[in-house]
Parts: C-alpha cells; sequence; structure tokens
C-alpha cells in the first residue's frame, strides 16, 4: 500500500512512501501530507536506485485522477513532479492504447548529474499502477487529506 509502480516494455518507475509527515492531523500546503519516499528507475540498462524525494499524498491524489481519466479516455497527458522540482514523470496517451513515459531525476540539485529517461508502454500495464494508486489515496484522503 506504500508505494506504486509504472511499468513499461523496457523500463519502470517504483514510488515508495517511506515516511509521511502530520499524518491524520496536519496536512501540507501542497495538499494531503509531505512524504519522504524513495523512487526507482529502470530505462533500458540505466538505473536509479532508492533516490530520495520529497512530495505529498495530495499530488499523489492529482495524479491519480488524472491518470485515471486518461486511462479512461485513451488520450491526454499527466504529470508526477518532485517538491523541488528534482524528479519529474510525464506519461502520454494515444487513442490506441499507447503511452510513452518520459522524464528526469536529479537525486543533488547542484550537482549536474541528471538522467533524463523515455520508454514506453501501453493501456494494459496500468491496471495494478491505479489500483495501487486508489489504495494510497483511500488511505490518506485527496489534497484535505483524511480529518
Amino acid at each position: 500500500m506504500n508505494d506504486f509502480k509504472i511499468a513499461g516494455k523496457q523500463g519502470f518507475i517504483n514510488i515508495g512512501l517511506n515516511e509521511v509527515y502530520g499524518f491524520p492531523n496536519e496536512t501540507s500546503y501542497l495538499g494531503g501530507y509531505d512524504v519522504k519516499g524513495k523512487i526507482n528507475i529502470k530505462s533500458g540498462n540505466y538505473y536509479v536506485n532508492d533516490a530520495e524525494i520529497w512530495f505529498s499524498t495530495g499530488q499523489i491524489y492529482q495524479f491519480f485522477i488524472q491518470l485515471q481519466k486518461c486511462y479512461n479516455e485513451l488520450k491526454g497527458s499527466v504529470t508526477f513532479s518532485e517538491t523541488e522540482n528534482n524528479m519529474k514523470i510525464e506519461i502520454n496517451f494515444n487513442r490506441f492504447g499507447q503511452i510513452n513515459i518520459q522524464g528526469y531525476i536529479q537525486e543533488v540539485t547542484h550537482q549536474e548529474n541528471i538522467l533524463h529517461y523515455e520508454f514506453e508502454s501501453e493501456q494494459s500495464y496500468l491496471i495494478s499502477t491505479l489500483r495501487q494508486l486508489n489504495s494510497i489515496v483511500d488511505y490518506y484522503g485527496d489534497l484535505k487529506g483524511k480529518k
């Protein structure tokens, strides 16, 4: 329940919620609760393993709602980014159920070490992702949290 995975043909992104701050009493200015998380990315032969990222459960809620809409309509794009803008995931849909996943991660802001990645996926890969995101949203709530 405390992670979600976006899988594709040549890679995946796995985001874990390691520590959730303020739950259930103190909400974040970003909506929901502040999260210290970890991200693992595999794109072809390139990897990021256990990089630290900061975001909120409210951002996960918004990502889930937008992803669900794109999934149902088979069109559009959805973005998930980290609080300090060191990480970005962009998912683009076409009407044939094909998906392009791309983005970047820079674990340490003051270093010019950035991984830009891109891999393809399809609609069927997202069934488990949507289920995992739904579980997180059910537990932590929407932008207002669980108060």
